[in-house]
């Protein structure tokens, strides 16, 4: 079975970080533990676990994370995953093996693996109280590593662990209530789509979107453009702007509901005062180049997680509006002021759950 795998080392983490500067290549070398190896075929962890082969893998931003080195050595993130790990979660796949306690109905059945691995995929008994209410997103066991009755290894989901192998590879393990069957009518280009689309649809959802008539979608990468096809799905009729970076995808955001496309300018001050220009903001000037906004967005979702993403979404958004964190960067040295002062309601958002919308359960 041909994987590709990342188990990075602390001593090559430094090296890469120093070498990055004169040899980018040096992010996908083995000096960055990054590597495609060929692995002998793991046993299942137990009775209702399947095999899958995979039919298509996306590369998620958080994939990107990793090889990048945007996840410091210390980042809390590596409580909840081991190493080696087979890199890989957003999937397409045909079952191929399946456990003697699993439906043998399964075996050839194109499907979708919800990666997540939650109490239910670990075997553990009784589930977190986060389980227990479809909140697997929340689970209380990622770092639970040997507990429940397939002793698995901490990772929160399908190629951030040990174990199961990813679907960066030829084949990789679930549990057979990761399993999701695909109709014949969705192709594969399409289907790879449900795991991030899924991550949108449950942003979405995390805001409070009743008083609110202005929403900025802060990045136009998947996880953007999803959230602003998900803002109109449920129904969100108010105003939605995108900040984006590249021009192809601004017609695809408008196709997708966005009123408009902010294509902003690169020096704090003008890109503050384009955004205040456009909210019927007032900019603040302030020291040493800081700069502050009073007024802004109602809502702001923060698909990118970068420092200044995040530093430009607390800024920009009305005093008692919210900010929805959705890209899984860490925003480290972000000034957070702004989330006190201007009484900022700040959410998280990851991955997907059984969801409440409108009164009714739907997962």
């Amino acid at each position: 079975m041909r994987a590709i795998i990342y188990d990075i080392k602390p001593l090559g983490w430094v090296a890469c970080k120093l070498l990055r500067h004169v040899w980018r290549g040096c992010l996908v070398s083995p000096i960055n533990g990054v590597s495609v190896q060929d692995l002998p075929t793991p046993p299942l962890p137990g009775d209702d676990w399947v095999r899958v082969r995979t039919l298509l893998g996306g590369i998620c931003g958080t994939d990107l994370a990793i090889l990048a080195q945007k996840q410091l050595p210390n980042s809390i993130l590596q409580a909840f995953s081991s190493m080696p790990m087979g890199l890989g979660h957003e999937n397409v796949a045909v079952v191929e093996q399946v456990g003697p306690a699993v439906d043998a109905a399964w075996v050839g059945k194109r499907v979708c693996v919800e990666p997540t691995l939650g109490c239910q995929a670990r075997g553990i008994e009784p589930m977190c109280a986060r389980c227990q209410a479809g909140e697997f997103g929340a689970c209380e066991n990622f770092g639970a590593a040997g507990r429940g009755k397939y002793n698995l290894p901490a990772g929160t989901s399908i190629g951030y662990n040990a174990a199961t192998g990813g679907s960066l590879g030829e084949t990789f393990m679930a549990h057979q209530s990761q399993l999701v069957a695909l109709p014949t009518e969705i192709p594969d280009e399409l289907a790879v789509l449900t795991d991030p689309l899924a991550c949108s649809l449950h942003s979405a959802l995390r805001a409070d979107l009743s008083d609110a008539r202005t929403v900025l979608v802060y990045g136009s990468g998947v996880l953007g453009l999803g959230a602003v096809a998900c803002l109109r799905a449920i129904g969100f009729s108010g105003r939605i702007d995108v900040v984006g970076r590249y021009g192809y995808l601004d017609n695809l955001a408008r196709q997708f509901g966005a009123d408009e496309v902010l294509r902003l300018p690169h020096r704090k001050l003008q890109r503050f005062t384009a955004v205040a220009e456009r909210t019927g903001a007032d900019v603040q000037k302030v020291r040493l180049g800081n700069v502050m906004m009073t007024g802004g967005y109602d809502v702001i979702f923060d698909c990118v997680g970068s420092r200044q993403s995040t530093q430009e979404c607390i800024k920009w958004t009305r005093a008692r509006g919210q900010v929805v964190m959705v890209g899984t960067g860490d925003g480290g040295g972000a000034d957070m002021t702004p989330i006190w002062f201007r009484e900022l309601t700040v959410l998280g958002a990851y991955g997907r759950q059984v969801e409440n919308f409108r009164g009714e359960r739907i997962g």
